[in-house]
C-alpha cells in the first residue's frame, strides 16, 4: 500500500479472526472502499504438526493466527476517518471486542512496531518457519524471517518446532509461537 497507511488492531473473540477480516472486508465493500484502501488480514504462523494416520500421514506444517485474537486492518485512512467509516461495524459485531489504542488517542499502531511486524511477516502476512541451530546457551538462525531477530525468542520446544518470542504492540509485550526447526545442538 502507498504511504502513508497505518495498521489498525481490532481485539476479537478467540476463534472468530477469520470471520471478524470477511466481516470488515464486507463492511469496507458496502462503504464503497476498495481493496487499495482498507485490507483487513489475520497475521499467520506456520505450525509443525504429526498427522496420526490417513492420505495426511507425516510431518507437516500448517497455518494458525499468529496472535491470537487480533486482526489488522491495513489502511490509508487516518484514525478519524477510520473510526467515522468503522465505528458502526465495531459498535454492531458479536465478535469485535474493542479496538486497541497506543496511549489515551492514539488508535494506529506505532511506525517502529508495525515496521517489526512487517520485517516478521515479510509481505506475506505469514511467518514462515525458520531453521537453525543452539551452540551452548547461543541460538543462531540461518534461514527464514527470524535471521537477526534471535533476541526476541523467551523460549524453544526442539521437539514440536516452536519458538515463542516477544513482540512490542501498543507498548506492551505479546507472546506470538512461530514454526522453528532447530537442525544441531551441540
Amino acid at each position: 500500500m502507498e504511504e502513508p497507511y497505518f495498521w489498525y488492531v481490532f481485539y476479537v473473540k478467540t476463534g472468530t479472526e477469520n470471520r471478524v477480516v470477511q466481516d470488515i472486508a464486507r463492511f469496507a465493500d458496502t462503504k464503497g472502499l476498495n481493496a487499495d484502501t482498507v485490507e483487513p488480514f489475520c497475521p499467520q504462523s506456520e505450525v509443525y504438526y504429526r498427522a496420526a494416520r490417513g492420505k495426511t500421514q507425516g510431518k507437516q506444517y500448517k497455518k494458525r493466527p499468529l496472535f491470537s485474537s487480533y486482526v489488522f486492518v491495513e489502511t490509508r485512512l487516518d484514525a478519524s476517518e477510520f473510526l467515522t467509516e468503522f465505528g458502526p461495524l465495531i459498535y454492531t459485531s458479536h465478535d469485535i471486542i474493542r479496538i486497541l489504542k497506543s496511549g489515551a488517542n492514539n488508535i494506529a499502531l506505532p511506525e517502529s512496531e508495525r515496521a517489526r511486524l512487517e520485517f516478521l511477516l515479510k509481505g506475506k502476512r505469514c511467518v514462515e518457519r525458520s531453521v537453525g541451530f543452539i551452540k551452548g546457551d547461543t541460538v543462531t538462525i540461518t534461514a527464514g524471517p527470524m535471521i537477526g531477530c534471535e533476541g526476541l525468542i523467551t523460549y524453544i520446544n526442539r521437539h514440536n518446532r516452536y519458538a515463542d518470542i516477544e513482540i512490542d504492540m501498543f507498548g506492551s509485550k505479546t507472546k506470538a509461537r512461530i514454526a522453528l526447526e532447530i537442525v544441531e545442538k551441540s
